[in-house]
């Protein structure tokens, strides 16, 4: 079963996400913060993450760069309430692979994570 991380603040978006994401039959881990994040990564095997870009105690593009040092070939999903192109191109030059806007559209985030999970298990 793939594991995935989903890293936001808010709590209803993770609530969500796991039961969407479950409902695929993926493994959610959920956490709140992006020390949690670094914790469960460095602890725990992950096919993929999906990280927001604000949170209070750590900026998802920090949480990225982090975990990419822990594991280049991880795909990362960025999410973000408030999109930047400044954001977008600093997660995607730290090896983000897709960056979306919320609300998001659950179709696309688990076609998206349907093909980076297939891609990975190559």
């Amino acid at each position: 079963m793939c594991k995935i991380l989903v890293v936001d603040d808010e709590k209803n978006m993770l609530a969500l996400l796991k039961r969407v994401l479950g409902k695929e039959g993926y493994q959610i881990e959920c956490v709140d913060s992006g020390q949690g994040a670094l914790k469960l990564a460095k602890e725990r095997g992950f096919e993929l993450a999906i990280i927001d870009v604000s949170m209070p105690d750590m900026d998802g593009i920090e949480v990225l760069a982090k975990i990419k040092g822990m594991d280049r070939e991880m795909p990362v999903i960025m999410i973000s309430a408030f999109p930047s192109w400044e954001k977008e191109q600093a997660a995607r030059s730290l090896g983000c692979t897709d960056y979306l806007s919320k609300p998001l559209d659950m179709n696309r985030l688990k076609a998206l994570v349907k093909e980076k999970i297939r891609t990975t298990k190559r």
